[in-house]
């Protein structure tokens, strides 16, 4: 049977018309599938970094308001000191006394005394933040599991201070004492909610405030 072909059809003997056959239909929606696939993996991937970056900010935030009330008081604030000394987490309570001071850009009750807000911006991952949001902030407690990985608590943002002014922080990462150059620091998880140990965290998404260099050995 003689076959001539007119775009997407063919015309065959009679001048009937016939769509495309099912291997062409099976190529082109395998080829859909590759580039949804190949789509999907960019979206996640991209995601990934975005969440990775908003965690270093975060953790950078929080060592710099720390700092900057340091130097501008000359000290740390009770709660502060109280909660920070080698590796203190950043409850409701410690981040009133950053909001306060206007050190970092929290919403506060002044008559509770602790940050308000459905995120917790600012105590929490970002994988913290989004679940909290998913949820509502009185859905959720410190044993609510995160999706990525560990809980609501595994994902507050850790601290340490220097309260005696020695020029250095001594900060329990992981169970890994440090000894760093600073006079505030801060740190967190990563996506699954674990806090590994310095020389493990560097390969994983762990996120720190402060360089391989102001790490005394």
């Amino acid at each position: 049977m003689k076959v001539q072909r007119f775009g997407r059809f063919r015309k065959v003997r009679g001048g009937a018309l016939s769509g495309f056959t099912l291997i062409e239909m099976l190529v082109v929606m395998g080829i859909l599938a590759i580039l949804i696939g190949a789509g999907m993996t960019t979206f996640s991937s991209a995601t990934k970094k975005a969440q990775q970056a908003r965690a270093r900010e975060v953790v950078s935030n929080v060592a710099t308001a720390l700092e900057a009330i340091y130097q501008r008081e000359s000290s740390f604030p009770r709660r502060v000191i109280s909660n920070g000394s080698r590796d203190g987490e950043m409850t409701a309570d410690v981040a009133y006394e950053l909001a306060k001071r206007n050190a970092m850009t929290l919403t506060y009750d002044s008559s509770t005394k602790k940050t308000v807000g459905a995120d917790r911006c600012g105590i929490l991952t970002p994988w913290g933040q989004d679940t909290v949001k998913r949820k509502g902030n009185k859905g959720v407690s410190d044993g609510t599991a995160v999706p990525s990985g560990g809980t609501i608590r595994d994902h507050r943002i850790h601290f340490a201070v220097d309260t005696e002014g020695l020029g250095y922080v001594n900060a329990s990462v992981g169970g890994e004492t440090l000894k760093i150059r600073a006079s505030a620091v801060a740190w967190s998880c990563g996506r699954d909610g674990k806090i590994w140990k310095y020389s493990d965290g560097l390969k994983r998404d762990n996120c720190y405030s402060w360089s391989r260099q102001q790490v005394e050995k």
